[in-house]
């Protein structure tokens, strides 16, 4: 195959192109993007059932549009008229079975009207009616700020209505609206719609910035704009041919999806520059012909096996059991394969194509011969060496328990962006727009709000925000409240739900905390049996068992890709002694993370279990060269680990470089998480070549020198 993609170089690469310009066409098509961080969590956990209970019995509380809406000062009779006007308005809007607003919070003396539609305040100034409404409701303190500036709306959706087609027409709406009022949407719904907007920004912005970076490295390492190209070009072909396979799979690009791309581009790039550096060499003794195909010959099986270590990091992935971290287990090795596949296919016509016929033995590579240099002069003492180096790792997992597992839901959300700055004074002014909720099964078996109900929902109220009365409305009352018996009544009759109020922007802790806070109030006032639950609660529960769980992903994928290599170079003693250099990276870095006080979260496990993956490559390539540098069946010895390194050296300098640099772009991403997994994974990659170069060449001779490997 490799002959005749080199003597038809022209028409393998049209129909590359052809094939690739298919694959993005059905990605910009067909990929669809997901904002929901829970689809991360497992789906048989008690608190994920919790939730869904929540969800299917409440009207999907989590769907809901929340507004935040600003004015100088609703007491303003003008002002307060113009809110009335938006209240009505949303409420006739298609698509929307309610508003809950300040409007349609009862009075808590039981009159079946709503507090401010009583008579006796039909003369009083808003100024008055509003205070009055804050001291008298329960509610009223979380949606009416103390100086009457801001007030919350929940609009509860039409489910049957398609969301896209809900948010158009509230969005109509709320454009005819009095411009003295400022509406911003916040809440889950909101969130969860900026995620998705900044993943696509992101990676629009990212992955061509990579992209540039990684040309201008290769450029300075190469000093040839022909080989620059052509590291790159590989990987440009296998991030459109993975695109092109979720659009097909109908897998949903998601904020844990997000680290793929920039791996799949920095990964490919790498391994066609361990490819380009044998070609090069071979290109000053033989024709541009036969020196492809004898660096293709040489180096693909480590390209190969260097995939499939990181591709069994992805897998490794899949053992949590969650819908979201599955498809990244599922998307990771698949695209690393097409990538691979890509250098095999685009790199050799590529070559001939661009470099022609004679330029490829001008190629000049950097050396890198005074790091060369310093790595060979180590190996006399190898047993200091690698004494020091053993000794590293077991300080280093000694440390590891002392990390601190951590997750906040807005470390998806752009760092910047109007959804953050509306949070920012929404926390000034009221509670947070964050709701879990406390369930109450009903008091009276029969459907309806009856007296007992009442009575067990005004103790809970009580206990919950200090006062009980005026928290559900009458059943004959106005219309405008049904939207609040329709969000805090059980479609069944069954039970009622109450809001905890909290922050978005919360720490999990916090979250916990906060509802058990809740939850011990309300055991106080004789009402053990309420159950809380929520969206952001749930997560915070959840994402840090998954933390945990990732932990175990990451020794099971220590231990897979340490018997692979066991098995493909038929020497465990070698396989044993590259588990050193592999390790020392991850856990260096989290001994960083632990003595800066920054928390572990899902990301940044994520980033430890694939950079192992990644960190395994040079020890292959390594491996590799030793296997050509030597007989086969023959022993190891000092002087063929010296051939090894001389010939590895400058390849392993040189895409360490590149790897550094193209994750150190991600750092920049406007999304915390995947700008977190970018600084993690380019300091993995500098403590790995200094593992790999200063280190396992020592640890080769120290204990496997007589070994004998394939």
């Amino acid at each position: 195959m490799l002959n005749s993609v080199l003597a038809r170089p022209k028409l393998t690469a049209l129909g590359l192109a052809l094939v690739t310009l298919l694959a993005v066409g059905l990605a910009v098509t067909g990929l669809r993007v997901e904002g929901d961080v829970a689809r991360a969590l497992k789906g048989t956990s008690e608190a994920f059932r919790a939730n869904a209970m929540l969800e299917s019995r409440f009207g999907a509380p989590s769907k809901d549009e929340v507004y935040f809406v600003t004015t100088p000062d609703f007491g303003d009779p003008a002002s307060f008229t113009a809110l009335e006007d938006l209240v009505l308005g949303l409420q006739l809007t298609p698509g929307v079975r309610g508003v809950i607003s300040i409007f349609t919070l009862p009075d808590p003396q039981g009159s079946g009207l709503t507090f401010l539609s009583r008579a006796d305040l039909a003369d009083t100034p808003p100024a008055e009616r509003l205070d009055r409404l804050r001291q008298s409701s329960p509610l009223a303190p979380y949606m009416l700020a103390q100086d009457r500036g801001a007030v919350l709306l929940t609009v509860i959706p039409d489910l049957s209505v398609p969301a896209e087609d809900r948010l158009a027409l509230l969005d109509a709406e709320i454009a005819l609206a009095d411009p003295g009022l400022d509406i911003a949407p916040v809440g889950l719904a909101a969130l969860q719609r900026e995620i998705s907007a900044g993943l696509l920004l992101d990676q629009a912005v990212i992955t061509p910035v990579a992209t540039v970076v990684c040309l201008i490295i290769a450029l300075l390492l190469f000093r040839s704009w022909r080989a620059a190209v052509l590291c790159v070009l590989p990987s440009l072909v296998g991030l459109g041919w993975s695109f092109g396979f979720m659009a097909v799979a109908g897998i949903a690009f998601d904020p844990f999806m997000a680290i793929v791309p920039t791996l799949v581009l920095v990964l490919g790039i790498a391994d066609s520059v361990h490819v380009f550096h044998t070609v090069a060499e071979h290109a000053k003794t033989m024709d541009s012909r036969a020196a492809v195909a004898r660096g293709m010959v040489e180096t693909m099986p480590a390209v190969v096996l260097a995939g499939l270590t990181t591709a069994l990091a992805f897998a490794c992935l899949g053992l949590i059991g969650s819908e979201t971290l599955a498809s990244v287990a599922l998307v990771g090795p698949v695209a690393l394969a097409l990538t691979t596949l890509a250098v095999w296919l685009v790199l050799p016509p590529a070559a001939r194509l661009i470099f022609g016929d004679g330029r490829l033995a001008r190629a000049r590579p950097l050396g890198f011969a005074a790091l060369t240099g310093a790595t060979l002069r180590l190996l006399p003492r190898f047993r200091a060496v690698s004494v020091l180096a053993v000794a590293a790792l077991a300080l280093l997992i000694a440390a590891q328990s002392q990390t601190v597992i951590g997750y906040r839901l807005m470390d998806h959300v752009p760092k910047q962006g109007a959804f953050r700055d509306t949070l920012t004074r929404l926390q000034t002014m009221l509670p947070g727009s964050d709701q879990n909720f406390a369930i109450l099964d009903a008091a009276d078996p029969e459907p309806g709000l009856s007296a007992p109900d009442r009575a067990l929902i005004a103790r809970a109220a009580a206990a919950l925000y200090g006062q009980g009365a005026g928290v559900m409305p009458d059943r004959d009352g106005p219309d405008t409240e049904a939207a609040v018996l329709r969000r805090f009544e059980a479609a069944d009759g069954g039970a009622f739900a109450l809001p905890v109020i909290g922050q978005l922007d919360s720490d999990w802790t916090d979250v916990i905390a906060t509802t058990e806070s809740a939850r011990q109030a309300l055991a106080g006032a004789g009402i053990a049996k309420a159950q809380i639950t929520g969206y952001s609660l749930m997560t915070s529960i959840e994402l840090p068992l998954v933390v945990q769980e990732l932990r175990l992903a990451f020794y099971a994928a220590v231990a897979l890709v340490t018997l692979l290599a066991a098995l493909l170079l038929r020497s465990l003693r070698v396989a044993a002694l590259s588990v050193v250099p592999n390790l020392l990276p991850i856990l260096g870095v989290e001994a960083w993370l632990f003595l800066t006080g920054t928390p572990l979260t899902v990301i940044g496990a994520i980033a430890f279990t694939i950079a192992f993956g990644i960190a395994v490559d040079d020890t292959i390539h390594l491996l590799n060269r030793l296997r050509l540098a030597k007989d086969p069946g023959t022993p190891v010895t000092q002087p063929t680990v010296e051939a090894a390194l001389r010939a590895t050296a400058a390849p392993i300098l040189t895409t360490n470089v590149v790897l550094a640099a193209g994750f150190a772009v991600t750092a920049f991403s406007i999304l915390p998480s995947v700008s977190l997994f970018g600084q993690l994974t380019a300091a993995a990659m500098v403590l790995a070549v200094i593992a790999d170069l200063f280190l396992f060449p020592s640890l080769l001779c120290w204990g496997a020198i007589g070994a004998r490997t394939r």
